[in-house]
């Protein structure tokens, strides 16, 4: 069993620490739900950031248990940090490791799996957010009418783009004082939980989108230009590139990004390359380092090894090692 704790990363601080019938007792709590927990539960570490009806837990269990859940009050996006986790809902097992994405479950849906210590990110989306988005696609819909086809990305780069903009979803972190940004930071990470994961709202593809509102810095213009970063992320883009393809001015480009997102194209687009490459070195896809990072254009082997501690907390060299030992 990998064991969560010897993550490279800081110690963070955590809102709960502690074993058994506590630990149970704080996470139906904090998820709304009895969830069932049974197993040793051993030490479970837990911390919640919160913004305008999103949720970013920080979950860390160090020791094998099972779960049977009761439906959860909000849709949970699952990434895995360290370890592994199982998922089973509607028919449906899926599993994950070091760098995938999922969803615990669908709305309304019981689900039930196991996990044999796991270190997560679990991202919660009230039903208030899910409504808002789903009326900007669909005005005659709300999040009663969501049905997922499947719990896990429709593609390796659609979930790249999902934990991409999360990172820097997190990383913006928008403070108290300004609700407009937090609010349409919030609506586009809901946005882009959509067009991640199979779904009857939208299935698979934003190409709709391409003819709809093309106002200047808007969130549609963000969503457009994801749509084509994801498709192109191993070309030679630039800001022009993506601005064509979103159907707006390379400026206009630049103040949606930095409005919603608060980073510019060419740096989201950096991340979502550098998300790609730790998944084919923590898959082994790749015989080296250097050609994983050069495939996606990080030629400065130094400055490339700099920025995948920072994200990942460990070497590029580490992590391909494990996935070939």
């Amino acid at each position: 069993m990998q064991d969560p704790r010897a993550s490279h990363r800081p110690t963070a601080t955590f809102d709960f620490e502690g074993t058994g019938d506590a630990a149970r007792h704080w996470l139906d709590q904090a998820y709304g739900s009895s969830l069932g927990l049974r197993g040793p539960m051993g030490q479970v570490r837990h911390r919640r950031t919160s913004t305008d009806g999103i949720d970013v837990d920080h979950l860390l269990v160090d020791a094998p248990l099972t779960f049977d859940a009761e439906p959860l009050p909000a849709l949970v996006v699952v990434d895995v940090l360290h370890g592994g986790i199982e998922y089973t809902r509607s028919g449906a097992t899926d599993q994950a490791v070091d760098g995938d994405t999922l969803l615990a479950s669908g709305w309304g849906l019981p689900f039930r799996g196991s996990g044999q210590g796991y270190e997560v990110r679990n991202t919660s989306v009230s039903v208030e957010m899910l409504d808002a988005a789903i009326r900007d696609i669909d005005p005659d819909r709300t999040a009663d009418d969501l049905a997922f086809e499947r719990f896990v990305p429709h593609s390796p780069e659609a979930g790249a783009r999902w934990r991409a903009t999360l990172d820097e979803f997190r990383a913006s972190a928008p403070v108290d004082d300004a609700p407009l940004l937090r609010g349409s930071a919030s609506r586009l990470l809901t946005y882009t939980l959509l067009h991640t994961f199979p779904n009857n709202i939208v299935r698979g593809t934003e190409s709709g989108d391409v003819g709809r509102d093309r106002r200047d810095a808007s969130q549609s213009t963000v969503r457009r230009a994801q749509a084509f970063i994801e498709g192109r992320a191993a070309d030679d883009l630039s800001v022009a590139d993506i601005a064509a393809a979103a159907g707006v001015t390379p400026r206009s480009l630049q103040y949606a990004f930095q409005q919603h997102l608060g980073c510019t194209p060419l740096a989201y687009l950096r991340r979502v390359r550098l998300d790609l490459v730790h998944r084919s070195l923590r898959t082994g896809t790749v015989e080296a380092v250097s050609d994983a990072a050069v495939r996606m254009g990080f030629f400065n082997p130094g400055r490339f090894a700099a920025e995948y501690r920072k994200i990942y907390g460990e070497n590029p060299r580490d992590t391909l090692r494990r996935a070939t030992s």
